[in-house]
């Protein structure tokens, strides 16, 4: 090489990790500037172990979270936040350094592979994007990052399985990242078939079907095995989750996939489509149609065009998966569908032929580069809206507004079943965690009773406190004297559906003025968070005999609607009270 060629690729070589660093940069300063120590959502449930009030044991960690199984994340979870004191704000940090980690280590292997290539900027600019802040900004995300770095390590692994390489390392490497996978929840378990099905061939198949002369060990055979059996024991007890919505159609579920592969690019995917549904599809096809090629007509590259190939098909996997119930657009998935464009950016500047090598990955690479201009105005948005909301919740917590009175100004943020919030803001007290050893007691409330006959029935019978429910859209329909101001609503039930599934609970209410029930006016409660807690509402209630539902409203009464759920169950109302504060 001469002295032109090697300043030439020292200049590129810097400009790529110029770009890594400004990406690594901003993905920190935004989990710095907009993170927040406040838990939302997922992160409520892992309150009872973080603050010892829960053991952790072998069938806590392995029990189902909504419809995911994460031993792995929770571990990390735990580990990252006693390690910190407790700050929620943590496993960002941690998220953020995990994928810079991850985009040097693939700018280091194309390098390896094919030289130093300006193109290579692909992988910090679609890895560290804010168009991720929906998961860069919220703990409990670690669980997606936690499946996407264990996929990234499988997808490098396979990249590094050139000709002359002995596969039995990486094939082993690949077989213990699907091991890890079905430990990471759902998301990280439609990966497994795919990634197991690499090794696994490499140690079974013959040299004419994965080109090595020296078939993978039996380490690699063992781990591959030992994936496909955790992914099967992992739906052992497994429960679906209640109310999640559901494809009504194949052609559903196949636009959903390729939605939630456009957004790998981030929002700019979405606000792109339909133009990035026929980027996906045609360069996908394009994509596999080059590694089969390659692995058809280049002996000495099969075992890794072949590992290429499954990556895709596991990410496809993925994104069937969620086309079966989710949608597609949904900005949390961005993370999740990103490796999938990495994986196909390997596979062009690997196999391109001629200049195709270079213009390809090119192209990638300034799609990514435009895409980050909706991706970092989404971001900078959502991030913005978000800080908004937690820091009012962080002053008023400051400035002693008593804990039913956060919750009913700042639910919607924190969580939708206000008695988790309720209860798990006490645990955090008592274990002085931060800022909520400021937390004040609530005032003493009175229930007044409701009276106990509804004014109206809808599509269920009504006899001694217990409705039988009947239709599809029942209802009970409560009546005061007259308007009563109140603080809140409470509800305990007891609830057993005809076909055993748990309710799905909604309570309505209005005054004497009001001709129907407005939607502003409305709290609902489904199963959902750890599994454990799907009857009961809360870890804390778990030995209670019945339901509580708290709903703090600080509003005016006269009318109270109860849909005990839309389909055929025994209903019965322990208590229906109003809360109201003491003089």
């Amino acid at each position: 090489m001469n002295a032109f060629a090697e300043r030439r690729a020292r200049g590129v070589l810097v400009a790529v990790w110029i770009a890594w660093a400004a990406m690594s940069a901003g993905a920190l300063w935004l989990v710095v500037r907009y993170g927040s120590n406040v838990p939302s959502w997922d992160d409520w449930d892992m309150v009872p172990t973080l603050t010892g009030a829960q053991p952790v044991t072998a069938g806590w960690l392995w029990s189902q979270h909504n419809e995911h199984r994460v031993p792995l994340p929770r571990l990390l979870y735990l580990a990252i936040n006693r390690v910190t004191g407790t700050d929620f704000r943590a496993t960002m940090v941690v998220d953020a350094l995990a994928m810079a980690a991850v985009a040097a280590a693939m700018v280091l292997a194309a390098r390896r592979q094919r030289g130093a290539n300006l193109a290579d900027a692909f992988f910090p600019l679609i890895l560290l994007h804010w168009g991720q802040a929906a998961n860069l900004l919220w703990g409990w995300q670690l669980q997606f990052f936690c499946s996407v770095v264990l996929a990234c390590i499988a997808l490098l692994a396979i990249v590094r399985t050139g000709p002359g390489a002995d596969p039995s390392r990486t094939a082993t490497i690949v077989g213990v990242c699907a091991v890890a996978l079905t430990l990471s929840g759902a998301n990280g378990l439609g990966l497994v078939p795919g990634l197991a099905a690499w090794p696994i061939g490499l140690a079974l198949l013959s040299p004419r079907w994965t080109g090595v002369n020296r078939r993978a060990g039996r380490g690699a055979l063992a781990a591959g095995a030992a994936a496909l059996v955790l992914a099967a024991v992992y739906f052992v007890r497994w429960q679906p989750v209640p109310y999640h919505p559901k494809s009504h159609s194949v052609h559903q579920t196949l636009k959903t996939a390729l939605q939630f592969l456009a957004i790998g690019l981030g929002p700019a995917g979405h606000a792109w489509w339909p133009l990035s549904e026929y980027v996906v599809f045609l360069g996908g096809a394009a994509t596999v149609a080059l590694l089969a090629w390659v692995w058809r007509t280049n002996a000495a590259e099969r075992p890794r065009a072949l590992g290429l190939l499954l990556f895709l098909g596991a990410m496809a996997s993925l994104a069937l998966g969620l086309g079966l119930g989710r949608d597609g657009f949904e900005t949390r998935y961005v993370t999740l569908a990103a490796p999938a464009w990495c994986a196909a950016y390997f596979a062009w500047r690997l196999y391109g032929p001629g200049t195709v090598r270079w213009v390809a990955p090119a192209l990638f690479t300034a799609v990514a580069a435009v895409a980050l201009v909706p991706n970092v105005r989404f971001g900078l948005a959502y991030a913005s809206d978000l800080r908004t909301h937690l820091s009012a919740f962080e002053r008023d917590l400051a400035e002693g507004v008593p804990p039913h009175e956060l919750i009913r100004r700042h639910g919607p943020w924190l969580h939708p079943h206000q008695d988790i919030v309720a209860d798990y803001l006490r645990l955090l007290a008592r274990a002085r965690v931060g800022p909520y050893t400021r937390l004040r007691e609530d005032p003493v409330f009175s229930a007044v009773p409701v009276p106990e006959t509804p004014v109206q029935t809808v599509q269920l019978t009504w006899s001694d406190s217990v409705a039988r429910v009947q239709g599809p859209d029942p209802a009970l329909v409560f009546q005061l004297s007259e308007d009563r101001r109140v603080a809140g609503i409470r509800l305990r039930y007891r609830y057993r559906a005809d076909d055993g599934t748990l309710p799905y609970i909604a309570i309505r209410w209005k005054t004497a003025g009001e001709r129907s029930f407005a939607p502003a006016r409305f709290y609902k409660y489904s199963p959902t968070g750890d599994r454990a807690n799907w009857e009961r509402g809360a870890w804390t209630r778990l030995e209670d005999s019945a339901t509580t539902l708290t709903m703090w409203i600080d509003d005016t009464v006269h009318q109270i609607r109860i849909t005990p759920d839309f389909r055929p169950a025994t209903f019965r109302i322990a208590e229906l009270s109003l809360l109201v504060a003491e003089e």
